[in-house]
């Protein structure tokens, strides 16, 4: 008998952050090192970002979430009830790996992080278990999640071969005043802020792993010069899906790109 048809894994819808600032050198954004036993990418350097969770879509989540597309669906390509899970989703996973809210307080003030052990470490916490989702952080403790921070970069779509595959949504935000990062412990064992060009040099030179659609991301942020500069070319940017195939050449796995006629190293 013939063998049965391949069917390709459904793609996770995803988001990701990529956090920027303007270092001395220039343009520097946020890596975290995930934890050697992650189901994904484990030792390896990643922006913050994660799955759409169900609660994330949830339709009330409108009435807390400032600056969301009027167009979402059709900028994120996906359905109108889901659309709003993904500059939701960026905004819950960078906190819960980050340790960025990138978020109002009521009046519209920018939420400054409280030190020690208070009460937004604990929900930051407390959504990490997901004993609660982004409405209760919202609603809990008087926030406004700020999805106009978040500008839309890319999207990239993992190729039909791979057993676990992700339709992530790359979004780009400036690291909030007030703030800054700190690696969640759990699912990250580390985190520094890296030029794109240096932290594409050190995966070269085997001091960094760095997976593929990574350093694609990085490859393309290494020439913007200031946070002001990679923000501006985000604006009107509407991007098509990648979904990269996966070729084999002498028993070698090698990656080809749409409309690009150069084989890539995975």
């Amino acid at each position: 008998m013939p063998d049965a048809p391949y069917e390709p894994a459904v793609p996770r819808d995803s988001a990701t952050v990529i956090l920027a600032r303007d270092g001395a050198g220039g343009l520097e954004v946020f890596m975290l090192e995930r934890h050697l036993k992650s189901d994904f990418a484990g030792g390896a350097y990643v922006f913050p970002g994660g799955t759409v969770d169900e609660r994330d879509c949830d339709p009330e989540l409108a009435e807390v979430t400032d600056g969301l597309p009027p167009d979402a669906d059709a900028l994120y390509g996906a359905p109108p009830e889901r659309a709003i899970g993904f500059p939701v989703c960026a905004i819950r996973e960078t906190f819960e790996e980050a340790g960025v809210l990138l978020a109002r307080a009521d009046g519209g003030r920018p939420v400054r992080l409280d030190g020690g052990d208070g009460p937004l470490r604990r929900a930051r916490r407390r959504l990490h278990a997901r004993e609660i989702g982004a409405l209760d952080l919202a609603r809990t403790e008087g926030i406004r999640l700020a999805a106009d921070l978040l500008h839309f970069y890319a999207r990239w779509i993992t190729p039909e071969l791979a057993p676990r595959r992700y339709d992530a949504r790359f979004f780009v935000a400036a690291i909030p005043d007030g703030q800054e990062p700190v690696h969640d412990e759990v699912e990250t064992t580390a985190g520094e802020w890296l030029r794109p060009a240096g932290a594409l040099q050190s995966a070269r030179a085997g001091a960094l792993t760095i997976i593929f659609p990574t350093r694609k991301m990085l490859e393309s942020l290494a020439p913007f010069g200031s946070v002001a500069e990679l923000i501006a070319a985000c604006r009107g940017r509407r991007p098509e899906p990648v979904m990269p195939r996966v070729v084999l050449r002498g028993g070698a796995a090698r990656i080809l790109l749409p409309g690009d006629p150069v084989e890539h190293e995975p």
